[in-house]
């Protein structure tokens, strides 16, 4: 099963204990209704209540994840909730690099977190990374604006967290 967003309205502001927001959620390609929750710590709420039984009985085929919480490491097993998390998650993240890459050079410094340059026009920014000297004025050689997206989003997640 293939589970997508689309459409995805988050409000930073209103999101409290969850995230506030609202998407459309596509199964196997197809619209099959929307999910939303109000930010304020309950569960997501699913139109029509249909989706979340086939998400969660989707869920129930897959592995547990393991999550560690302070010095404990515990097993949780998906259900739609958190799987439409996941989701929700991936797209701010790649919602949040894209501005990023349209505004600055992001690199991974030498002690492996993220680093970015100031915020600059679009013809400065295109004009700096044309330049033949960038990975030794930044000291790296690894540049999220150089890699193809799907890499430069795992790099941003992984590198962002260290920072």
């Amino acid at each position: 099963m293939k589970i997508e967003l689309k459409n995805v309205k988050h409000s930073e502001f209103a999101s409290h204990e969850t995230h506030c927001f609202e998407a459309a959620v596509y199964i196997d390609g197809k619209r099959a209704g929307t999910v939303e929750n109000d930010g304020r710590g309950g569960c997501n709420t699913y139109h029509p209540y249909q989706i979340e039984e086939a998400i969660n009985a989707y869920a129930k085929t897959l592995p547990a994840k393991r999550w560690k919480l302070n010095d404990q490491e515990f097993d949780v097993h998906p259900d739609a909730d958190t799987l439409i998390s996941d989701l929700l998650v991936e797209h701010l993240f790649a919602r949040d690099l894209k501005r990023a890459l349209s505004k600055r050079v992001l690199f991974v410094g030498k002690d492996g977190a993220l680093r970015e340059t100031k915020a600059m026009t679009k013809d400065r920014l295109a004009g700096l990374l044309t330049h033949p000297d960038l990975p030794a004025k930044l000291d790296s050689n690894i540049i999220l604006n150089f890699m193809p997206f799907t890499l430069a989003l795992q790099t941003y997640r992984t590198a962002g967290a260290q920072a």
